[in-house]
């Protein structure tokens, strides 16, 4: 039910905001509750229930066998917009957070592109045929789209979905034409932007996405005598999986491997629940039903009064009953998170090293020194984005961080056979490489280290998704590296 409420004010806050826009006017098409479950790949409820919602509200009007029929008028309808006052420093957290996701982001998808879909893009920025401000929306999507990844697509859903209207009001109420001089300013930076990276100056463009992500931060930092306490703001959060979602599989399998490789021997006992649900990120009751698969695979046995011991350590058959869990998308929901990682895990972990407290620098410490190659990279992996989601300084990058985290233990599947004893030619230098950056604190030598361990981890796992027959592995991008 908190997920179905959780969709709905998704739904409901994205067609607002193009309500708002003015994508749709009277007589043109609104989706119909099919189009919208469809997009969001949610049931019928929640995309029924937004669309009432906005009935309610004045917004559209719904007739039974026709598409809805938009009635607001913005000048008709008189806005408190106290929005953005209410939630002005969650707003703000999260585009300080944005500002070392988007411009990556931005900087990738363009790259990727060809000329004449550079042309087009190129096209769309500069026409005055839509409304400034739906272009900018467009443009940015469509600079997405070349990398295949619908987590990341989903991450641009969900935040334009929270910040809602609290963008378009804002535009809306800045005096003097404040906000129309906003939206060319930032239509020019992105105009610079693809200009140079037409002409393969990559740098240059990257240099306009960041001060475009300045920018367009700045201009929502007003006077603070605007601020309004009325109620506590309601924090970001990112569903990288729309739809039914199953992270006590992820878990269960992650748990199996570590069985399997001696991290929790036959015999003994798991860590506590709560403790589980701390180091995975999620709820204890997530976790209680995490344990229950792992009792009905006959790996572990909860003992009254003492905890849950591990009676098995899995063998070959575990794929077979959990065949479900080895899905392609669900690699493919790998996959993608890999690739979100290798694209900002250097900036990310750059601005959040100094923030490292001793447990998590300890943690990494102690994941480089275990015995084998596999078991060390893996669990330092692990460590490095537990590390960020503790430490990191920006709710919005915990949040999106700790996603991720659940994402990639999709992946342990393909370690359900390693014993974590194989070697791995690169990665004793690699190793020595992290702890020379954690003793001598160099922030800039360990984000580059571990970017490197994220782009090594995509451009593998990507090849044996495509060796093993996965389907839309190949089409995941590459992300390229900049020099």
């Amino acid at each position: 039910m908190a997920a179905e409420k959780s969709q709905q004010r998704m739904i409901y806050h994205f067609l607002l905001r193009q309500i708002k826009m003015g994508n749709y006017k009277s007589g043109d098409h609104f989706p119909t509750v099919k189009e919208i479950a469809g997009h969001f790949n949610v049931s019928y409820c929640p995309a029924q229930i937004a669309l009432k919602t906005l009935e309610k509200d004045g917004y559209v009007r719904l007739s039974k066998g026709r598409t809805a029929e938009i009635i607001w008028q913005p000048d008709e309808k008189t806005e408190e917009a106290l929005d953005f006052e209410e939630r002005r420093e969650v707003l703000r957290d999260l585009y300080e957070g944005l500002c070392h996701l988007s411009p990556l982001f931005r900087l990738q998808g363009l790259s990727l592109m060809d000329k004449e879909q550079l042309a087009e893009l190129e096209q769309l920025l500069a026409s005055d045929q839509e409304p400034l401000l739906f272009s900018l929306y467009k443009g940015f999507e469509d600079s997405l789209k070349p990398m295949k990844n619908q987590m990341l697509m989903y991450l641009f859903t969900d935040i334009d979905a929270f910040v809602g209207t609290a963008l378009v009001d804002r535009m809306k109420r800045v005096n003097d034409g404040q906000g129309d001089r906003a939206l060319e300013k930032v239509r020019k930076y992105l105009l610079n932007a693809i200009r140079c990276i037409k002409k393969q100056e990559y740098k240059n463009s990257f240099e306009q996405l960041l001060e475009l992500s300045g920018y367009f931060k700045d201009f929502f930092d007003f006077d603070q005598k605007e601020i309004c306490q009325k109620r506590e703001a309601e924090a970001f959060s990112w569903e990288p999986q729309k739809g039914r979602k199953r992270y006590c599989d992820d878990i269960a399998i992650d748990l199996i491997c570590k069985i399997n490789q001696g991290v929790y021997p036959v015999d003994s006992y798991l860590p506590q629940g709560r403790l589980l649900a701390d180091i995975y990120h999620v709820s204890p009751i997530t976790m209680r039903r995490t344990i229950n698969i792992l009792n009905e695979l006959g790996v572990a046995k909860n003992i009254n009064g003492i905890g849950t011991k591990v009676i098995f350590p899995g063998d070959q058959t575990i794929l077979y009953k959990m065949k479900d869990m080895t899905m392609d998308r669900n690699l493919i929901q790998f996959l993608e998170a890999l690739q979100i990682l290798a694209i900002t895990g250097e900036s990310v972990v750059f601005h959040t090293f100094p923030f490292f407290n001793e447990a998590a620098i300890k943690k990494i410490r102690g994941a480089l020194k275990l015995k084998g190659d596999e078991r060390s990279k893996v669990q330092t992996f692990a460590a490095c984005l537990q590390a960020i989601v503790h430490c990191a300084p920006f709710a919005a990058i915990r949040e999106i961080y700790s996603k991720l985290t659940l994402m990639t233990l999709k992946g342990s599947v393909l370690r359900l056979e390693s014993t974590g004893d194989e070697g791995i030619a690169w990665w004793p230098e690699m190793a020595e490489q992290f702890e020379n950056s954690l003793d001598n604190k160099d922030a800039a030598l360990f984000s580059k280290t571990l970017f490197d361990l994220f782009h090594r981890s995509f451009c593998s796992t990507r090849e044996t998704l495509c060796e093993i027959g996965v389907k839309q592995a190949a089409s995941v991008a590459v992300p390229l590296i900049f020099n």
